[in-house]
């Protein structure tokens, strides 16, 4: 079998691994070993020539791909469904007292259950920490001038 067609081969299965992987690596080892193949294929004098194409055009596409790929695998996570509910402020509309274990806040147009570290008085306003199952765990809306200002209160 001809050099160029074992660079060919190799260049094959370092493209199956990555696509087994998904980690973007063995994709710019196996462009390199195609390169390879080509010079082989091109020039069949010196051995030598094969692999110095394939070690600097492997070093030259992990260089201009890496940011790349790096675009394509980071991908910003958005929150969604009860993930989003973090942050947002609430009514109280049942007191919440982890004493009795009572409490109900309302996010929208939707009512949750909802524990907290302190008493909050029935039409209080809270900001939501975290979610444990279907009970939101919150805190008391602190009073902010800026916000006052801001919101037009």
């Amino acid at each position: 079998m001809e050099t160029y067609g074992i660079w060919i081969i190799v260049g094959v299965i370092a493209l199956i691994i990555d696509l087994l992987s998904g980690t973007l690596f063995m994709l710019w080892v196996g462009g390199g070993c195609f390169v390879a193949a080509l010079v082989s294929w091109l020039s069949p004098g010196p051995s030598w020539a094969p692999w110095a194409a394939f070690a600097v055009s492997t070093a030259i596409l992990l260089y201009l791909g890496r940011p790349l790929a790096r675009r394509f695998r980071e991908q910003k996570v958005v929150p969604s469904n009860v993930d989003a509910m973090i942050g947002k402020e609430g009514i109280v509309l049942e007191t919440i007292d982890s004493v009795q274990n009572t409490g109900r806040v309302r996010i929208g147009s939707e009512e949750w259950r909802a524990r907290a570290d302190e008493r909050i008085e029935s039409g209080g306003r809270v900001c939501v920490l975290g979610i444990e199952g279907a009970t939101l765990i919150v805190t008391g809306w602190a009073e902010d001038p800026m916000y006052q200002s801001a919101s037009g209160e």
